[in-house]
């Protein structure tokens, strides 16, 4: 039987809605504190921004991200803007990436912490020149660099750095980060750097979650939430009534910053039942180890499919994010027939600005929710080792790879392209989040030898297959890949694709050389994505790799003189496919 929501206080929509602060008969608070937020004696006056004007961030540390908690805040800017050192030390360590960071600098100082300064343009001259000498010396455009402490002195305010939008970045700005001495990311917030904030977070949306005795999800629904005419988030009672014997909330919630528009995260998310703590996640510090567990954090499925962020108020039992404050229910709310227990939820932002919505719930016992689980053909605990080994496929997963028990559907199906060498193995659905690597191995069929080389495990969720590796084990091809979804064995003969986009027979008046790359197969799993060498008259030269254009640019410098050359360029794909691109050109 479906449940229905009953309404204390509410007689076919006449009577309005209810609006209130704190006392027993009225059901949505929303007050607004500055009492700053200070869980730890962070040194406060030691680190200065590492930009000029305002700090406008665009990203705050602890914000949901795919698959991470955000390990900093993003701080808004032009590409060229200089980035200072926020206290003296000296570079510690140097990383130029094609993903992640992009270009990043760690700064080292005497107290112990490091900050971090992501995404870069371009590093001052000295240290440009030095990452320069490296990337020929080993002949790569990516390179991780740890100089003599001496080399790079910085002093307080120096200038080391241009803002820039390198890596994974999705536009320019400066991703800044302050780490212990022990290594964990801390909210660069708790360190007064100055942020214009008196705006509390807002909250969005809710759900509620029924809940067994272990705190596994037994299913989930909305729940009712109402704005008045001023924009304030209520309900339409103070008593909500539930079918169900246990259960846990969830809130969609954003944070704003003065002068801004963009939704940023909150720091802390707190639930209490009866006035006694029942819930607190908070973004105080993280854990680089810990921080994939934002897939047990958030609402996944919910996140896959309608690509709303929900942080959960209650902690699945696979869940060991070491963020939550320890409580003896970790969220899990107990429900009577005739003692409604009151609920408080609060949101705040790193400033101290507050939002607290307040409500009770009773158990309705004539609408009490029953779930029937799906048809599944195994059973994945959290808590152990899981091995399933049928015909022609295996997997394996290790200890704490899902975060709740988890009832897996298994089926295969025929290929109907014609383009596999094995029938398709859908395991489970990708809604589920997978917490660890582990091992998937698929016997494809009828693969002629001369392809052996060429086969990969595909994963082919969404239509276009991604190549996820693969090595052979006997009969079976073997990978390791972190996601449920189809699963089947292709074979990639295809080479890479260059196509020029500054380039042409008399480069003369041109400053550099451009070329876009593509592959056919997009990587995951355990795949290598494309390598790429480009050379001039034989010798390497240095091609900067944009991932996000695909687009490889060599700028002339003091290795190409006047007169004409021949450049090389050569990409290659995981499975050994190679593309050469060769031309002359006069300079």
């Amino acid at each position: 039987m479906k449940s229905r929501w009953r309404f204390a206080i509410f007689i076919f929509g006449v009577l309005p809605l209810l609006w209130s602060f704190y006392d027993r008969n009225q059901a949505a608070p929303v007050p607004v504190s500055t009492q700053s937020i200070d869980p730890e004696p962070y040194p406060k006056d030691y680190f200065m921004p590492p930009v000029t004007g305002p700090v406008r961030l665009t990203g705050t540390c602890g914000e949901l991200r795919p698959d991470h908690f955000h390990a900093g805040i993003d701080i808004d800017g032009y590409t060229g803007n200089p980035v200072f050192a926020a206290a003296e030390g000296f570079v510690d360590r140097i990383k130029v990436s094609a993903t992640g960071y992009g270009n990043v600098l760690y700064v080292k100082h005497p107290n112990g912490y490091t900050t971090v300064y992501a995404h870069l343009d371009r590093f001052a001259s000295d240290i440009q020149k030095y990452v320069k000498e490296n990337q020929y010396r080993t002949e790569s455009f990516e390179v991780e660099l740890n100089p003599p402490n001496s080399m790079f002195k910085v002093k307080k305010g120096q200038e080391i750095a241009k803002l820039g939008n390198t890596g994974s970045s999705g536009g320019p700005h400066l991703h800044f980060e302050i780490r212990n001495p022990a290594g964990k990311t801390i909210n660069p917030l708790l360190f007064n750097i100055p942020v214009a904030d008196n705006i509390a977070p807002e909250l969005r949306d809710m759900k509620i979650y029924f809940l067994n005795d272990k705190r596994e999800v037994l299913g989930s629904k909305a729940f009712p939430l109402l704005k008045d005419k001023t924009g304030h988030i209520g309900l339409e009672s103070d008593t909500v009534m539930v079918g169900g014997w246990r259960v846990g909330f969830g809130v969609k919630t954003y944070d704003k910053s003065n002068g801004r528009r963009n939704d940023n995260g909150v720091y802390s998310v707190a639930l209490l039942a009866d006035d006694q703590p029942a819930f607190e996640w908070r973004a105080e510090a993280f854990d680089f180890d810990e921080t994939r567990y934002l897939n047990a954090h958030i609402d996944y499925a919910t996140k896959r499919r309608y690509g709303a962020w929900f942080h959960r108020c209650f902690v699945m039992p696979g869940d060991n994010l070491s963020n939550y404050t320890p409580t003896p229910s970790m969220g899990a709310i107990q429900l009577y027939k005739d003692k409604p227990v009151k609920i408080q939820i609060k949101i705040a932002d790193a400033a101290g600005n507050s939002f607290s919505l307040i409500f009770w719930v009773l158990r309705d016992e004539n609408a009490m929710e029953t779930f029937i689980s799906a048809p599944y053909q195994f059973q994945i605990p959290y808590d152990a080792d899981t091995r399933i080994d049928l015909d022609g496929f295996s997997m394996a997963m290790e200890k704490g790879s899902v975060y709740e028990t988890l009832g897996f559907q298994y089926s295969t199906s025929t290929d109907q392209n014609g383009d596999a060498f094995s029938i398709t193995h859908h395991l489970h659905n990708n809604r589920t989040p997978v917490h660890k690597y582990f091992d998937l191995s698929i016997r494809p069929n009828n693969i002629p030898a001369h392809l052996r080389n060429k086969a990969v495990i595909a994963n082919c969720d969404d239509g276009k297959p991604d190549n996820c590796g693969g090595a052979w084990q006997g009969e079976f091809l073997k990978t390791r890949v972190r996601s449920f979804g189809d699963y089947c064995v292709m074979v990639d003969t295809v080479p890479p694709s260059i196509k020029p986009v500054v380039f042409s027979p008399d480069m003369r008046k041109k400053s550099n050389l451009s070329f876009k790359i593509s592959d056919n197969f997009a990587v995951s799993g355990t795949a290598n994505g494309m390598r790429y060498r480009g050379t001039i008259d034989g010798k390497w030269v240095l091609f900067e790799y944009d991932k996000k254009r695909a687009r490889l640019t060599y700028e002339f410098d003091e290795h190409i003189g006047a007169g004409e050359h021949l450049l090389s360029l050569k990409v290659t794909d995981d499975r050994g496919n190679e593309s050469v691109f060769e031309r002359k050109f006069l300079r």
